[in-house]
């Protein structure tokens, strides 16, 4: 059974192959990282999945279940977990694009680096809005 951890590499040597840029082209995704805790230097339990996150092309609708289904062909590991960013909520995107998440493919240089700030900025902006909400929850 392929861990979290060897499905890892084998991203990477599609990486390194081309095969991802090729998926990403037929998925029309500018943007595909992974993030969790198989890329934590000292994850607080053993990764037992493999988080990836991925950013489609604005207009288009992502084929979730044909791109989870790819990446568990190339990985050999059937643990995949996706996020699309187009739709995440603000806090999901920010850790998913953390600076511990690892990038696998951006369309153009520094697209991933743009991504993360942009996440990272709208998380920091709006966390006085969600300790509100919280603190109006709270009150119910």
């Amino acid at each position: 059974m392929t861990t979290p951890r060897e499905a890892l590499e084998r991203l990477h040597a599609a990486v390194e192959s081309g095969e991802i840029a090729q998926l990403c082209s037929r998925y029309d995704l500018d943007l595909l990282v992974v993030h969790g805790s198989v890329v934590e230097d000292e994850p607080t339990r053993p990764p037992a999945d493999l988080d990836v996150a991925c950013r489609h092309r604005p207009g288009n609708m992502l084929d979730v279940i044909g791109l989870i289904d790819d990446l568990m062909d190339m990985s050999g590991f059937d643990g995949i977990d996706l996020l699309d960013l187009n739709t995440a909520g603000v806090v999901a995107a920010a850790r998913a694009l953390g600076p511990q998440s690892l990038l696998l493919y951006e369309a153009e240089p520094s697209l991933f680096t743009l991504a993360q700030m942009a996440a990272l900025t709208t998380e920091m902006e709006t966390k006085h809005l969600r300790l509100l909400d919280l603190k109006l929850m709270a009150r119910r």
